[in-house]
């Protein structure tokens, strides 16, 4: 069951935030005069849970209804998602081009909401350290919540914006400070690493059942070590080679979590099942939360959001990106709107079974794109022929009569057509197959959309170790044992005996194939400095038309060039301080390297 805590909101923390809307690039209100807040316990725990409550942006929510562009929306500006779907805008996919420092690309434009919440948690920073009516216990706790969440969003704004003004206390505003300029890159990044510590040296190791969903010191350190791989790839523009001491610091704490003081507390979800692509498929599913894998996630419930879109406690992704009418109403009114669709660059990134890579060139490959392909492709994504929901996907220009002794016409749910994939895929990866896609309006409560998003899990920090150990000292076995139980789960054979270059190109594959669609490939892409070779290649879909050969409905596959993009080097590996922050505090200015 779903806990309840990160919803409960009472009158005087409405009030309380009602009263400071504005942030940085405005000029706040005086100090909260919220005193009476922290005099109680009970309200105390209301305001912590009212923090959690309100983070939001691309890397915390779902798609919703209002932002349903996307899944966390760094996903759409590459090549592994095409989002959008005739009937609402004829498609899209995000590029460089249609965002400036004026207009934005909302979903990523980030500034004003991390620092609304930031002042939230300085708020409650300065408060829990004054207040003397709680516990011991619960003061560490509420405060390494706060400063696990001030970590986790200036670790944002720093990958989003670089260089930021560090705003460590409730600003006033007759202080000077309101309009700082942006502080330096390494001393962005010490503080946000230093508040990751103070959270590890707070937050417990176990939290109880009925608050499932609150930071734990596990969460604090595989964020920890995520954001020192991170920052080992972007800090050498900064400091040069010393950026390398980062890979060292980044597996030696996510080795905390493998070998270390937190060794046994989280594990492979489904590691020894037979079939390794369900195991996988249902590593996300809302029966399986909590599961032993997953370190940190995003809590949400099955009610739903109102018609109007608000008082979001579920979310519609099933809504959003279920396809349309399959196993559903013949009329498809409770269809989804197959939207978020994989491309081919991303489905050709699956390897085959054997873990060999898939290759258009060879014919048996060609001639059929879908055989023999490793588990976690069957687990991530609908094809042309896939099962679901009692029938089968067809996204092809014609397709098989129900006997498979003809071909009937499949015009109105090809590729390309209202409310029908814009790729040639769906999504099936984090879509649950027993729930609907939607109600007949599609704006009322969607069914069941309410499993949690993950935001870190032990995948991921195996990954982390395997890659930054092996960037710092080169190939050892546990660098290989690390990677191979990432392999082995989703269904691949070991690999073994690679120098250090071709080594780190397949801890790279792995992470774009066992993490896609957590909004995690981005930022790859940003630490490895691969913005042209990979988000500014040419984006494709696939085509699919049946011949009849030998009494037989045949595939044929045809690559489609869906869009062109580019990449400027340096200047889109960071976002712009927008204009409207940057005229209300002209100290923000000269605004990041191109814009």
């Amino acid at each position: 069951m779903k806990k309840i805590y990160l919803t409960l909101l009472i009158s005087i923390i409405v009030l309380i935030f009602n009263a400071c809307d504005d942030f940085i690039e405005i000029t706040p209100n005086d100090r909260i005069a919220d005193s009476g807040v922290w005099d109680n316990p009970t309200t105390i725990k209301f305001y912590i849970n009212d923090v959690y409550h309100s983070i939001n942006g691309p890397l915390y929510i779902w798609s919703s209804r209002n932002s349903r562009d996307n899944i966390g929306g760094a996903p759409a500006i590459f090549d592994n998602f095409m989002t959008g779907d005739l009937w609402y805008n004829s498609g899209n996919l995000y590029t460089y081009s249609q965002w400036n420092k004026s207009t934005g690309l909302g979903a990523l434009i980030r500034w004003t909401d991390c620092y609304t919440n930031i002042r939230k948690i300085n708020n409650a920073i300065q408060e829990l350290n004054a207040t003397t009516v709680l516990p011991k216990e619960y003061k560490e706790r509420y405060l390494g919540d706060m400063h696990f969440w001030r970590a986790m969003l200036y670790f944002e704004l720093f990958r989003f914006y670089g260089k930021v003004p560090i705003i460590d206390h409730p600003q006033n505003r007759h202080e000077e400070e309101i309009f700082n300029p942006r502080n330096n890159e390494t001393e962005v990044v010490d503080f946000f690493i230093q508040d990751f510590e103070k959270a590890i040296a707070y937050l417990p190791k176990d939290i109880p059942a009925d608050e499932l969903g609150r930071a734990t010191k596990g969460a604090a350190v595989g964020m920890l070590s995520t954001a020192y791989l991170y920052l080992a790839g972007v800090m050498e523009d900064i400091i040069g080679s010393e950026a390398r001491e980062y890979y060292k610091k980044a597996y030696e704490t996510a080795d905390i979590l493998i070998s270390g003081d937190l060794k046994g507390k989280y594990g492979l979800f489904g590691k020894n099942a037979t079939d390794k692509g369900q195991a996988y498929h249902d590593l996300f599913m809302a029966a399986n939360e909590y599961n032993e894998e997953v370190i940190f996630d995003i809590q949400f419930t099955d009610d739903g959001i109102g018609v109007s879109g608000n008082d979001r406690r579920g979310h519609d992704l099933m809504g959003v990106s279920h396809p349309g009418s399959y196993g559903q109403n013949t009329d498809g009114s409770y269809g989804g709107w197959g939207r978020n669709t994989p491309t081919q660059n991303m489905v050709d990134e699956f390897r085959m079974a054997d873990g060999s890579r898939f290759d258009w060139n060879n014919p048996e490959h060609a001639a059929n794109p879908y055989k023999n392909r490793e588990p976690r492709f069957y687990a991530s994504i609908l094809y042309t022929g896939s099962p679901w929901r009692d029938d089968v996907i067809y996204a092809s220009t014609n397709k098989p009569n129900s006997a498979g002794t003809g071909l009937v016409d499949n015009a109105t749910m090809k590729r390309g057509t209202n409310s029908y994939t814009m790729t040639g895929y769906y999504l099936k990866k984090l879509i649950d197959p027993t729930k609907r896609g939607g109600t007949p309006n599609r704006y009322a409560p969607f069914e069941g959309a309410d499993q949690n998003l993950i935001v870190l899990r032990y995948a991921e920090i195996l990954l982390t170790y395997a890659e930054a150990k092996n960037e710092y000292s080169g190939p050892d076995q546990r660098v290989y044992d690390a990677l191979n139980a990432v392999r082995n789960r989703g269904g691949l054979p070991n690999i073994s005996d690679l120098g250090q270059a071709a080594l780190r190109e397949s801890i790279r594959e792995e992470r774009h194939i066992e993490l896609c669609f957590e909004n995690k490939r981005y930022f790859d892409i940003m630490r490895w400095r691969k913005g042209p070779e990979i988000i500014g290649k040419d984006v494709y879909g696939i085509d699919v038309t049946y011949t009849m050969e030998n009494g037989t409905p045949t595939p044929h596959f045809t690559k489609v060039l869906l869009t062109t993009k580019s990449f400027e080097s340096p200047k889109n590996y960071l976002m712009p301080v927008p204009d409207a922050v940057t005229g209300r505090n002209p100290n923000l200015l000269p605004n990041n390297t191109g814009w």
